[in-house]
């Protein structure tokens, strides 16, 4: 039981070097000066809206759409005005293709730890569906909105320092690259943690703690530790399921199996959650299924009531419920296409 509780635990500190991190990043305003940068660098206001809402999109704390609308509706018209609207969608998809390869994502993170997967290795099983996700994005934002369409208030470069870029957002990019290229997450942001303290000088504890969040902490222990409970007594779980309607060795089983987590995972609406479900049942069936599991999972937080990224878009900027429902529908059934085709032996 042990060691079901400690196993793979190591990941709790990375995560929580990013939360400490980014808290320090946005308490001290060190990513402020990119902001500036990419309107003086980019002609292209879409390319800019993009580039924007997904910068800050990247960052692994909660609210992140919150984060960026409140960053694009500084930029956007006022309310009411004609090209805000545009903003809504163009925020939603910058800031929802890192749950298939952002190393600092809980989508990432969760199942390196609980299956025992390198990113790489993760990387090449999600590759298909991240290709597809990309494409479907960039072809959205940059043939179905129009460059007229965006209207982006002007910025004063006054404040504008290069140096400060150098100090603020590199060290972080260092920190993503030196995950991706191998090293261990819990030093490479541990490093980093440890940088960002020194050049803000935070020292108090209890601020430090303060940027923790505990509930997300606690609910990756949990995950972990039930996926090491399932990896452990994956014989033993499969014996159960033979012969009820869960037997992934038959077409009802699969389509059972299927629709169990494609429904879980939209009516909770979290993307922890839908990752908990795509690990456990990987878990359980085995690694190989992952792909299948995750595009299903993530096909019903996309579109999930109880996902609060389009309410908040289209409270932020007026954005319609029928441009939502129709681009995340075809985001949807691109991801689970790719997802099967890939799972089940044809790409």
């Amino acid at each position: 039981m042990i060691e079901y509780l400690i196993k793979d635990q190591i990941y709790l500190l990375y995560i929580a070097f990013i939360m400490l991190s980014v808290g320090m990043i946005k308490e001290n305003n060190l990513f402020a000066d990119i902001y500036t940068y990419l309107t003086k660098a980019f002609k292209s206001k879409r390319l800019i809206v993009t580039l924007m809402s997904a910068f800050t999109g990247i960052l692994p704390i909660p609210g992140r759409v919150t984060t960026s609308a409140g960053l694009l509706d500084t930029m956007a018209p006022d309310r009411g005005e004609k090209g805000r609207e545009k903003y809504g969608i163009v925020d939603y998809l910058s800031t929802h293709h890192y749950y298939m390869w952002s190393p600092l994502e809980k989508t990432i993170i969760v199942p390196m730890g609980a299956l025992g997967l390198t990113y790489g290795a993760l990387m090449g099983m999600l590759a298909p569906m991240l290709v597809v996700s990309l494409a479907l994005i960039l072809g959205y934002i940059f043939f179905m909105v129009k460059e007229e369409d965006v209207i982006i208030r002007e910025f004063s470069d006054k404040d504008f320092k290069i140096s400060r870029i150098t100090r603020g957002l590199v060290p972080f990019l260092f920190a993503i690259g030196a995950v991706i290229y191998g090293v261990e997450p819990h030093w490479a942001f541990g490093g980093l943690t440890l940088y960002y303290m020194i050049l803000t000088m935070t020292w108090d504890y209890k601020k430090l703690l303060s940027y923790i969040n505990w509930n997300v902490i606690i609910s990756v222990a949990v995950i972990i530790a039930l996926a090491n409970f399932a990896k452990s007594n994956t014989n033993d779980i499969k014996a159960f399921l033979e012969g009820t309607v869960f037997d992934f060795n038959t077409l009802t089983g699969i389509a059972s199996v299927s629709a169990l987590g494609f429904l879980g995972a939209f009516a909770l609406g979290s993307s922890s959650r839908f990752i908990a479900l795509s690990v456990l049942l990987a878990s359980v069936y085995g690694v190989e299924y992952f792909v299948w599991f995750f595009a299903i999972e993530f096909a019903g937080y996309l579109i999930s009531p109880m996902h609060k990224c389009a309410t908040i878009g289209m409270t932020y900027f007026g954005t319609p419920f029928k441009r939502y429902a129709s681009v995340l529908g075809l985001w949807a059934v691109s991801v689970v296409t790719t997802g099967g085709l890939f799972t089940f032996g044809i790409l």
